[in-house]
């Protein structure tokens, strides 16, 4: 399902780094931002930004961790921390631009065989994941993937893309650690992917929620916060924790937020949806999301 939100465009800083010249890519650029930003910090929140930075870098470049710095940069202001659980923000969003792809399984292995300077290790354990053929696809540029969706269909095999394909990592001989290098190395082309646009613009929706709520329901900026924890891993279950998500924001934060939909207490709304999916799994787990968000929407009504 598609989000419909406006991505803000990067900053030129952002597009002269990655473009013109090696130096200004240099890891010290952005080491350098997060000295200037950490000076504006509270003791809580520095050392999880600190940590952030060194993981973006290590996951894709320093312009990525540049990125994450703006992003956190934008709840600080003159009078200081608007949002209480920033320290909490500045995980999750750590977490959520390391979104696990094929590529990210890739580099966690390889860190785990020795990094660069692995060599083959016949003792070491496979890893084995399971991935969905269209987030498989969905690692390409926009346009192969539109290309390689449409030969999908053409076949007729438009069923399988919501379908899992099995993926072996390993170091254990030199041909298999050599495509894990390769596949490793790949992570310069993540910012081309249709899946890179799609994880910025979700971030941005949930960056978007969170800022919308501080003005409107600032006792839910919290739990919108937190809403986040919904997503993660990949395959089947990030694709339920992202429809889990929806059910929330769609339903609930979106609507409060524009005036449609008026909950006395959102926070309390959005924990009562969460809590009615405990111990539930897969489909039925959104299935009782829906049903409690229901309920509340027809309270909602008969209050009126």
């Amino acid at each position: 399902m598609k989000i419909a939100v406006k991505v803000p465009p990067s900053p030129f800083r952002l597009l002269k780094e990655r473009y013109f010249g090696e130096e200004t890519r240099d890891p010290r650029v952005a080491r350098a931002a997060l000295a200037r930003l950490s000076a504006r910090l509270p003791a809580d929140v520095a050392p999880v930004v600190g940590e952030a930075v060194a993981a973006l870098i290590d996951y894709q470049d320093p312009d990525y961790a540049l990125l994450y710095l703006d992003r956190i940069e934008r709840y600080l202001g003159p009078a200081g921390i608007m949002l209480p659980s920033l320290a909490e923000l500045a995980r999750l969003l750590a977490a959520r631009m390391q979104y696990e792809d094929p590529i990210r399984i890739a580099q966690l292995k390889l860190a785990e065989a020795g990094g660069a300077t692995a060599v083959p290790d016949p003792a070491s354990i496979d890893r084995i994941e399971q991935f969905r053929w269209d987030d498989i696809i969905r690692t390409l540029p926009s346009a192969a993937v539109a290309s390689a969706l449409n030969a999908f269909r053409r076949l007729r095999l438009g069923r399988l893309l919501g379908r899992s394909l099995k993926l072996r990592f390993s170091s254990t001989g030199r041909f298999r650690l050599l495509r894990l290098k390769g596949l490793a190395a790949l992570r310069i082309t993540r910012p081309f992917s249709e899946r890179f646009k799609t994880e910025r613009t979700w971030v941005e929706r949930w960056l978007h929620m969170v800022d919308r709520s501080l003005v409107k329901h600032p006792e839910a900026a919290a739990d919108i916060v937190r809403s986040a924890e919904l997503i993660a891993g990949h395959g089947d279950a990030y694709h339920q924790g992202l429809a889990e998500w929806s059910v929330i924001i769609d339903g609930l934060v979106k609507p409060a937020c524009d005036g449609t939909l008026k909950l006395p207490d959102l926070a309390a709304a959005i924990r009562e949806v969460r809590r009615a999916a405990d111990g539930e799994v897969g489909p039925r787990r959104l299935r009782a999301m829906i049903d409690a968000r229901s309920r509340l929407q027809a309270l909602t009504v008969q209050g009126e």
